[in-house]
């Protein structure tokens, strides 16, 4: 099963646990994103099958037309090349997914095929599509993993194959267990002068300074706070963060928000075709091309598809080289624990290590000691629990300002509820004359990463720290909130505080007072193609393919997906438009409420859908999870899309109906757009 870490972890929030009932249906166990509560949803019987298709995502690497041409040419060369020899053409296709490798080796005029597929309703797909081409003949499709695969007469391969093809990559080349997936059919599957499509592979490391970059994994010793900076514990702020690696769009970062401090620095070679170590430490110097510091190292890789390394799959970013659009192979990006500065020409040793799965990187310096080459772990709880994306929110100074004008317009000597996970509010709020600060962490590292903070700055007599939103409050004056919360999904999922604070402290103040849906349509350069049916592929057809997806998520997905918009380009086609605001002051509903209206559009372009995100008005500042007014995506959040499956054109003028209801008893708000025809 090919599934991104985006993917991965959007896939864990979706599904917890089934119950099935009498009829066929399911019940599905889920948290209730206003109210905290789990709760049971009714869904179709099959919701965990269908997910799990919905989730797979294979179609957006389909829509990579570099990849599918270059995968086509190097294995029609290595055919050309058997066959030239005077032998067979025998195929292993490991992970064929839609079968797409295999009917281009059946279009080369491959001997024989036999195509493998751990996922079993793709795999069943996988015939069905191959079946759609006529190309059945020629293809075995078998429902196993690669390393459960027997050789043998009348097994699943009669004999060994002389040519394989694959693509068990992910942005670190190695995270979806292409070392042992190559190491296993070179020893047990392949014939000893098989070719291999691709033949190897050149993994690149580049030096980076760049503060947005280093945001997302580390907090500086002292948050501003006039008079009296926030300190931060020096465990948090020295802790390398967690190993899991940061893959982005590099490209998309904002070329006054990143410096190229040398030049690609070529780390490792993985050679297919050979066995291929699990550990491996490789020492490299480089020269610093300019004045700065390193906070960072940027890393990607490239594919030479046949033996000469004629065709070339790339991954580099744009300040690299251009290379087309890819969803599904980012850019990797590994934090160090501390910046280094370094001067134009200096040399600079560059430590680069992998296992099994993962990479790691260290540098020194001539005048540092040996850098400790252990693999990066949290040790402080806060990477536990935050992700790279919230970490970035945390250290945003606009919005941390406008957090603390908030806090200095409330009267001193109250007493305040703190609702959300880990922040520096509470801090701020007691630093800045609050008589009490109530604080509830109910996860054991979140409380325990704020109890250190609050130690850290001398607060343990003013803020109480809770562990249990079950706990007696007492009296308060006002709630206070970002809001964040760790399982939120969504950006208006932070409307939680808003039903915690009318059971906790109906009479107290909340702030933020309203909260504000809010919309715009957009014409993206490529995000919609990860939801667009595929139609044809190399002249290969999907439809099979394309009605499963299609299927598996009308019956087990939300309407709406999430996206860190900032890393994918794209054009607004009217101004933002609210579509629904609540009164967080007023009482929070228990039944649905129906908001509608239109959205009129002032760009031509083609709509791919609509881009949706919280505004938090806290009457004196609003703090937007969405776009500014130079159409700049806020970084620190993920915003939802409300994806158009058939991309309308659209002139100036033109109207578009929507509708928007909140369902307070699942805590989610459905979405409809009439897309123009």
């Amino acid at each position: 099963m090919r599934i991104s870490l985006r993917q991965f972890q959007k896939f864990l929030t979706l599904a917890e646990s089934t119950m099935k009932v009498e009829g066929g249906n399911t019940f599905v166990q889920k948290i209730n994103p206003l109210t905290g509560y789990i709760g049971w949803q009714l869904m179709d019987e099959n919701y965990d099958y269908h997910q799990e298709i919905a989730c797979s995502m294979y179609a957006d690497m389909l829509h990579d037309t570099d990849r599918n041409k270059k995968y086509y040419a190097a294995l029609k060369k290595a055919i050309e090349k058997k066959h030239s020899m005077g032998q067979k053409a025998n195929i292993l296709d490991i992970g064929t997914g839609t079968g797409l490798l295999s009917m281009m080796a059946a279009n080369c005029k491959a001997d024989s095929i036999v195509a493998c597929e751990a996922f079993l309703p793709i795999a069943k797909v996988a015939r069905r599509v191959i079946e759609d081409n006529c190309l059945s003949y020629n293809i075995k499709v078998v429902h196993k993993r690669s390393t459960e695969l027997k050789v043998g007469p009348g097994l699943d391969m009669e004999f060994r194959a002389n040519i394989l093809i694959t693509e068990v990559f992910d942005t670190e080349l190695i995270g979806e267990g292409a070392v042992d997936t190559f190491n296993h059919a070179n020893e047990h599957l392949l014939e000893k002068d098989a070719i291999i499509v691709p033949w190897t592979s050149k993994l690149y490391a580049v030096a980076l300074q760049s503060e947005l970059l280093a945001s997302c994994n580390r907090i500086p010793e002292f948050v501003p706070l006039d008079p009296d900076p926030i300190k931060i514990p020096r465990n948090i702020v020295s802790c390398t963060g967690t190993a899991g690696v940061h893959d982005l769009q590099l490209s998309q970062v904002p070329k006054n928000e990143i410096k190229i401090m040398s030049e690609p620095v070529h780390v490792f070679n993985f050679d297919f075709y050979k066995k291929i170590e699990h550990n491996r430490l490789q020492e490299v110097d480089f020269k610093c091309v300019q004045d700065g510091r390193i906070d960072s190292i940027g890393m990607y890789w490239t594919l030479d598809m046949d033996q000469e390394g004629e065709t070339v799959i790339s991954c580099a970013p744009s300040f690299i080289e251009e290379t087309p659009w890819r969803d599904h192979w980012m850019q990797a990006v590994y934090h160090l624990p501390t910046s280094v500065e370094v001067a134009k020409g200096e040399q600079v040793k560059l430590y680069a290590q992998h296992d099994q799965f993962s990479h790691a990187f260290h540098i020194q310096k001539d005048c540092m000691k040996k850098p400790d080459l252990s693999w990066p772990a949290c040790n402080c709880r806060l990477h536990m629990r935050t992700s790279r994306t919230r970490l970035y929110w945390m250290n945003d100074k606009l919005k941390w300002k406008k957090y603390v004008n908030v806090l200095r317009k409330l009267p001193t000597g109250k007493t305040i509820l703190y609702l959300g996970d880990i922040s520096l509010l509470p801090i701020a709020a007691a630093k800045l004359g609050a008589k009490k600060v109530i604080s509830i962490q109910d996860n054991i590292f979140s409380f325990k990463v704020m109890k250190s903070i609050i130690e850290s700055n001398g607060l343990t007599d003013v803020i109480e720290l809770l562990d249990s939103y079950k706990a007696n409050i007492g009296e308060v004056d006002y709630v206070v909130s970002e809001p964040y919360f760790t399982d939120s999904i969504f950006p208006w999922d932070g409307a939680r505080c808003w039903y915690l604070s009318k059971r906790l402290a109906p009479n107290a103040k909340c702030l933020p007072s309203k909260l504000r849906i809010m919309g715009v349509p957009m014409q993206f350069d490529n995000l919609h193609k990860i939801k667009l049916p595929l139609g044809k592929v190399e002249g290969f057809r999907m439809d099979s393919f394309d009605r499963l997806i299609q299927n598996s998520s009308d019956r087990s997905c939300p309407d709406v997906d999430v996206q860190p918009l900032w890393e994918y380009p794209g054009v607004c086609l009217s101004k933002p438009k609210p579509l629904m605001e609540f009164d967080l002051n007023a009482d929070s509903p228990e039944s649905q409420i129906l908001d509608s209206g239109e959205i009129e559009f002032t760009r031509e372009g083609s709509c791919h859908g609509v881009a949706l995100w919280a505004d938090w008005d806290f009457g004196s500042e609003v703090i937007s999870t969405g776009i500014d007014e130079n159409e700049k995506w806020d970084i620190g959040t993920k915003q939802g899309v409300y994806f158009n499956r058939k991309p309308s054109s659209v002139t100036c003028g033109l109207k578009m109906d929507y509708e928007a209801t909140l369902f307070p008893q699942m805590g989610c708000i459905h979405f409809k757009f009439d897309f123009p025809l």
